[in-house]
C-alpha cells in the first residue's frame, strides 16, 4: 500500500471517528430541586418576636417561641401520579428563630410537571416508635430536635407556640404555651394528632435548569379561631388531653399556598 493510500485510509478512519463523537450525546440530567419556603406570619406580615399583637378575641399577645416538624413530603404530577421524598431525607425542623430551617431544599425530584405538595405536621408513628439510631438530624433530641421531645410520653411534639399575654394567669407569669403531639399510642392507644395537608397549585416544571419554589404561609394570627376558638383566658397551658386535637385541627388549615415562582 502506497503512503498516499495509507495516508487517505487514516483520514477516512479520523473522520468517521470525529462523526462517530459529533453524534454522541450525555445521558440527560432528569432530576432537578424543589424548593420550599414556610413563611410565619401574623395579619399577613412576617411574625416577629419582638411586636405585640391582638388575636381574634381581642387578647394581647407576644410570641417567644414557635417551632413545628415538616415530614413525609410528597409531590402530585400533572398526570396525577406522586414522587414521595426518601423517607429518611424527609424530615424538616422548622423553628421561627433559626431563618435557614424556614427553607427546605429538596434535591432529586424527577423532571416533569408538578401540580401538588402534600406534607405532614407532625413525625409519622412508625419513626416515634423507632429506636434512637433511626431518629437523626432534624429529629436528634440531643440536638436539633432539644426540646421537641417528650421524655416522659416517649413521642414528639409536633408544633409548640409560646409567649406571653395579660390573658394568661399571673400565677403563670402571664405566659402561655402550646404542646401539641400524639401519634396513636405506642402499647396503648392514645390521641392522634399527625395531621396532612395538601396545597395544590398551577403545574410547574422540575428540570436540570429550573425547578419552583413553592412558598408556604404559616398564617399564625388564625391559630386562633380557624376552625375551633382558642382563647388563652380559658385554655392558656396545653400540652396534652382532647383539647390538643382541637388545636390540631386549628394549626393543619393554617398552612396555606403562598407565591409558586422558578428559580
Amino acid at each position: 500500500m502506497s503512503k498516499s493510500m495509507k495516508f487517505q485510509v487514516l483520514l477516512c478512519c479520523s473522520v468517521f471517528l470525529f462523526c462517530g463523537f459529533s453524534r454522541y450525546e450525555k445521558p440527560k440530567n432528569t432530576e432537578g430541586t424543589v424548593i420550599l419556603k414556610f413563611n410565619n406570619l401574623f395579619n399577613k406580615e412576617a411574625l416577629d418576636f419582638e411586636k405585640a399583637y391582638t388575636n381574634a378575641h381581642g387578647e394581647k399577645v407576644k410570641f417567644t417561641l414557635l417551632n413545628y416538624f415538616i415530614s413525609n413530603i410528597k409531590l402530585t404530577k400533572e398526570d396525577g401520579s406522586t414522587y414521595a421524598v426518601p423517607q429518611d431525607s424527609s424530615y424538616f425542623l422548622v423553628k421561627q428563630s433559626d431563618p435557614a430551617s424556614k427553607e427546605i431544599t429538596l434535591n432529586h425530584i424527577p423532571s416533569g410537571k408538578y401540580s401538588a405538595l402534600t406534607f405532614t405536621i407532625g413525625v409519622d408513628s412508625l419513626r416515634n416508635t423507632m429506636g434512637i439510631g433511626s431518629r437523626t438530624g432534624a429529629l436528634d433530641v440531643g440536638a436539633t430536635a432539644k426540646g421537641m421531645y417528650w421524655v416522659w410520653n416517649s413521642g414528639y411534639i409536633f408544633f409548640k407556640l409560646e409567649g406571653t399575654s395579660p390573658a394568661a394567669p399571673e400565677k403563670q407569669k402571664n405566659v402561655f404555651n402550646y404542646h401539641i403531639g400524639g401519634f396513636g399510642g405506642y402499647r396503648s392507644k392514645t390521641m392522634n394528632n399527625i395531621k396532612t395537608r395538601t396545597l395544590a397549585f398551577k403545574p410547574v416544571v422540575v428540570s436540570n435548569r429550573k425547578g419552583p419554589v413553592i412558598d408556604i404561609n404559616v398564617e399564625i394570627d388564625h391559630f386562633f379561631d380557624q376552625v375551633n376558638p382558642i382563647k388563652i383566658a380559658e385554655k392558656s397551658s396545653v400540652m396534652w388531653g382532647e383539647f390538643s386535637t382541637k388545636i390540631s385541627e386549628n394549626y393543619v388549615s393554617i398552612f396555606n399556598l403562598g407565591n409558586v415562582s422558578s428559580k
